[in-house]
């Protein structure tokens, strides 16, 4: 009997130190669970290279412009109707969108970024009977079915042609106005929209410059905010490409953008 409870004891003993023995491989296991995944915004970023669909993009309302890829290294969006201003971003219309989920603090520079014709999409149309025809960029709540945005975008704006435009909508609610006629004399532009750390935005323009090192940026109407009431945005939003009109005059263009780099 006395063996046997020997036994017992030592059995225990080293079924303990068994379980002690596995404790730090178990801990190791749980400390590696909790490591966060680091996401690297350069890889958001996109040169547009080659032909076909966009790439890792959230796109909305894309059957309001249909006609969206990647075109001999650029982004291309053939805008050839707008039938019921399907295409319009103003007050609660909303055309297409194709964006990257970004979260703040962050930076999105849309290279060479404006209007074409069909013919040659780096030389931008007319402008006859005041058209309004855009190529740029849009911050948007996470929503998409709100119509709560920041944007800004390259082209005609009526009678100021060759223009800025800049654009707060919220809550279907938008307020526009621009930084004046023949300001970018060629249709095209480079944008830059800094996402702050207390989720505002600053935006400020160039002439496309293909020296990033000589890049000298100049905030959105001297200040580098725009018109209206900015929508209270969280810490994720979406940023990305628009290209649209309002009515028909200046349709059909082309919007293209050489490039985005997000930081």
């Amino acid at each position: 009997m006395k063996k046997i409870n020997q036994l017992l004891i030592f059995s225990a003993l080293l079924f303990v130190i068994a379980c002690v023995s596995d404790e730090p491989e178990s801990m190791n296991d749980s400390e590696s669970d909790k490591d966060e995944e680091v996401i690297d915004l350069d890889e958001l970023s996109d040169d547009f290279a080659g032909n076909g669909a966009l790439l890792d993009y959230v796109t909305n309302n894309e059957s309001a412009l249909p006609d969206v890829s990647r075109k001999d290294g650029r982004y291309y969006a053939n805008l050839t109707s707008n039938t019921d201003n399907i295409t319009l971003h103003y007050h609660e219309d909303q055309g297409r969108l194709d964006a990257k989920k970004l979260s703040f603090p962050f930076e999105f520079i849309a290279r060479n970024i404006g209007i074409g014709t069909q013919e040659d999409s780096q030389t931008a149309p007319t402008s006859a009977n005041d058209p309004y025809n855009f190529c740029g960029v849009q911050v948007h709540v996470l929503d998409l079915a709100t119509a709560s945005s920041s944007h800004v975008v390259v082209g005609h704006r009526g009678s100021a042609s060759f223009t800025i435009e800049g654009k707060n909508t919220n809550d279907g609610n938008s307020s526009v106005n621009d930084i004046g006629a023949n300001t970018v004399p060629d249709g095209r532009a480079d944008i830059r929209i800094v996402g702050n750390e207390d989720q505002s935005i600053t935006v400020y323009w160039q002439v496309p410059n293909l020296d990033e090192s000589a890049d000298d940026w100049t905030l959105y109407n001297g200040t580098g905010e725009l018109p209206g009431t900015a929508p209270t945005y969280e810490n994720e939003v979406y940023v990305g490409l628009i290209t649209y009109a309002f009515e028909q005059n200046g349709v059909p263009f082309v919007g293209t953008c050489d490039g985005i780099e997000i930081k």
